[in-house]
């Protein structure tokens, strides 16, 4: 066995029984050192938070120390119950989702890799609803067991280039869920975000206009020890029939929203890649 499947195969093991209170000091640790030992990431996000949060120039640190809290919650996914696990997390617009999704056509969610986002959408199993998420493929064992917490409560994840699995997710008025903050395959839209245009994903506004499925962002964060997660209203998408102007538009419309939580919890906002370049 590898070193690397030895330590997921330990996470998946240890971590499910780390009490909460433990958390804090374990992310505080584990994120200092790596916020230390990865330069290139230090700077990805050092550059983006310059745009996000330019008064706020010390927060870099603890986008590491908050990615490292996200991975401790996520290994508590297979512990949890329903009712723990609605008891942990205050959610606000369930009524939006519900009347979205009573329209018959499907749901996307359009969320980001903010807060505990993971954690939190495993809301919608607890409730009742199957959600489907395309992830990107990866060959790292630590992933792959996340991977596999994630999914433990009935999470259906499919890969990102997989067109009839996303699609398939929709039939019947099913429920796929999109991190559409950051162009991981290279394939978005240049749209405005945080004063300045940035390469955004485009595919779950695409999805929507072609099956007519509502967009609904939502979004979740870590305030005052408690999780909190907000659903907006659907997107209001325009079919012209101009494909391309179209898909910009809802884009753009989505960044317009996202651009409002990345800037009220900049350090919840754990992307470690540059999103603006000169």
């Amino acid at each position: 066995m590898s070193a690397a499947r030895a330590l997921a195969d330990a996470a998946e093991r240890v971590l499910p029984r780390v009490a909460p209170s433990w958390h804090t000091p374990i992310a505080e640790a584990v994120g200092t050192i790596a916020y230390l030992a990865a330069p290139r990431a230090r700077a990805a996000v050092r550059a983006n938070l310059a745009v996000v949060a330019p008064d706020r120039p010390r927060l870099a640190r603890r986008v590491f120390i908050n990615q490292v809290r996200g991975y401790l919650e996520v290994f508590q996914i297979p512990a949890l119950d329903d009712k723990r696990l609605t008891a942990m997390v205050v959610v606000d617009g369930w009524d939006r989702f519900t009347r979205a999704h009573a329209q018959g056509k499907g749901v996307i969610f359009a969320s980001a890799h903010l807060g505990p986002v993971a954690l939190v959408g495993q809301i919608l199993m607890a409730r009742g609803f199957e959600l489907t998420l395309p992830v990107e493929s990866t060959e790292s064992e630590l992933m792959r067991a996340v991977n596999r917490a994630r999914s433990a409560r009935g999470l259906h994840l499919v890969p990102l280039d997989s067109p009839l699995g996303i699609h398939r997710a929709l039939r019947h008025g099913g429920v796929l869920g999109f991190l559409a903050d950051r162009a991981v395959s290279g394939v978005g839209i240049r749209v405005p975000f945080c004063g300045r245009e940035a390469l955004v994903p485009s595919a779950h506004v695409a999805l929507a206009l072609r099956t007519g499925a509502a967009l609904v962002p939502a979004f979740a964060w870590r305030e005052g020890g408690a999780l909190h997660a907000y659903i907006e209203d659907p997107l209001d998408l325009v079919d012209t029939g101009a494909r391309e102007s179209d898909i910009r538009e809802g884009v753009r419309r989505f960044a317009a929203v996202l651009e409002r939580y990345v800037r009220r919890y900049p350090d919840q906002w754990t992307v470690f890649d540059r999103m603006w370049r000169d």
